[in-house]
C-alpha cells in the first residue's frame, strides 16, 4: 500500500486562515442580530404583555383607584375609557371581598389574529399571553392564559382590553 502525501504551501495556509478569520468575524457580527430579529418582541406583543400585566396585577389595599392608573398607563384612550366606566366597577368589588393582592408577569404570548385597520377602525391584534401570578399574602404561584386586544394608534401599539370567553367567541365568528 502506498503512502499519499499532501503538502500544504504556506500560501494556502495563509489564505484559509484568513477566510476562517472573516467567516467568524462575520459570524459574530451577523448570527446574534439574526438570533435578535427573532426573539425581540413586536410591539404589539409588548403591548399585549405590558397590559395583560397590569389588567391582573390587583392589589385590594392600594384601591380601585391605583389599579385603574397602572392599566391606563400601558392603555390606549378607549381601553382606558372602558376600564374606567365599566370594567373597574364590576369587578373591583370582588377583588375588594376576595383581598386579592397578586403581582402577574407574562411568560409567553402568542399571536391568535391580526385584523387589518379598515375605515374607522384601527389595526388591531389580539394576542393570548400566558401569566404567572404569585399571590401575595400565600407566595403561591398560578400560571393562566388571557387573550388580549391591543391596536395600533398613531404608530404604536396599545393595550385595550382582555377579552372575556363571549368575547373570544364572537371574534372567532367574525
Amino acid at each position: 500500500m502506498k503512502r499519499k502525501e499532501f503538502v500544504i504551501r504556506p500560501k494556502h495556509l495563509i489564505i484559509g486562515l484568513l477566510v476562517f478569520i472573516a467567516v467568524a468575524i462575520l459570524g459574530f457580527a451577523i448570527v446574534p442580530q439574526v438570533i435578535s430579529n427573532f426573539t425581540t418582541p413586536k410591539p404589539a406583543e409588548i403591548a399585549a404583555r405590558e397590559g395583560a400585566q397590569a389588567f391582573l396585577s390587583t392589589d385590594f389595599e392600594q384601591g380601585q383607584e391605583a389599579w385603574v392608573n397602572n392599566v391606563c398607563k400601558v392603555a390606549s384612550y378607549e381601553g382606558c375609557t372602558i376600564i374606567k366606566q365599566t370594567i373597574a366597577p364590576m369587578l373591583w368589588a370582588s377583588v375588594e371581598r376576595g383581598e386579592v393582592r397578586q403581582t402577574c408577569q407574562a411568560v409567553q404570548a402568542e399571536l391568535v389574529t391580526d385584523t387589518p385597520a379598515k375605515g374607522e377602525k384601527a389595526h388591531s391584534q389580539v394576542w393570548k399571553v400566558t401569566l404567572e401570578c404569585v399571590d401575595a399574602k400565600t407566595t403561591k404561584a398560578n400560571t393562566g392564559d388571557v387573550n388580549v386586544l391591543v391596536s395600533e394608534h398613531e404608530q404604536s401599539w396599545k393595550f385595550d382590553f382582555v377579552l372575556f370567553t363571549q368575547e373570544i367567541q364572537n371574534a372567532d365568528q367574525q
